[in-house]
């Protein structure tokens, strides 16, 4: 059964990482949360659209020597010391990916999910630090990432706010689209037969 890796990234987030965030963020904790799961669907859209096999090899070659690497035990799901390596660490990856775009899309996370800048910024490095970490752990994942990302694209997609998905090169009309059919499902119309 393949994965959805949005749902096995979040498992790593633990009450425990969020407090141990907060101790150099000081943000309420579900905006911190749900800027972590922006930034996860937004990573991964990013890989989706401008990584190919060989990039994701390379990035999971320099993940192997990061300290944050090191501090992950995916066996159990855990991330077990949260310091602020990922601040140094992560950028190069993020560069790979999103090119000139970095610092718009942290900025969108910062406006669009309210949090500071700085915030944004980091949990972003935090973010592609824990994909390309567990993409080395599960290297036949890197293969099939792209076909993979494509069968889970609408779920990832509806996790990121209108204005980031713009940047990412993506339309709104396919979430909007499944919104409508799920919301609208138990109209008044259709509590009297009429569909």
């Amino acid at each position: 059964m393949t994965p959805n890796l949005q749902i096995e990234l979040r498992r790593f987030i633990s009450s425990n990482v969020i407090s141990k965030l907060n101790k150099f963020y000081f943000e309420n904790d579900a905006l911190l949360i749900k800027a972590i799961d922006v930034s996860l669907g937004t990573v991964l859209m990013g890989c989706y659209n401008n990584l190919e096999e060989k990039e994701l090899e390379e990035m999971t070659v320099l993940i192997e020597n990061t300290s944050f690497y090191k501090e992950i035990d995916f066996a159990s799901a855990r991330i077990l010391s949260v310091d602020d390596n990922y601040k140094a660490e992560g950028n190069a990856l993020l560069e790979q990916i999103f090119t000139a775009k970095k610092g718009r899309i942290s900025e969108m996370i910062s406006n669009e999910v309210g949090i500071k800048s700085e915030t944004a910024r980091e949990v972003l490095n935090f973010s592609v630090l824990l994909i390309v970490s567990y993409l080395k752990y599960n290297s036949e994942l890197i293969a099939s990432l792209k076909l993979l990302l494509d069968n889970q694209k609408r779920d990832i997609l509806n996790s990121i706010p209108p204005g980031i998905k713009i940047i990412l090169g993506f339309s709104c009309y396919e979430t909007v689209e499944e919104k409508n059919h799920s919301r609208f499902a138990r109209s008044i119309f259709n509590l009297f037969g009429n569909s």
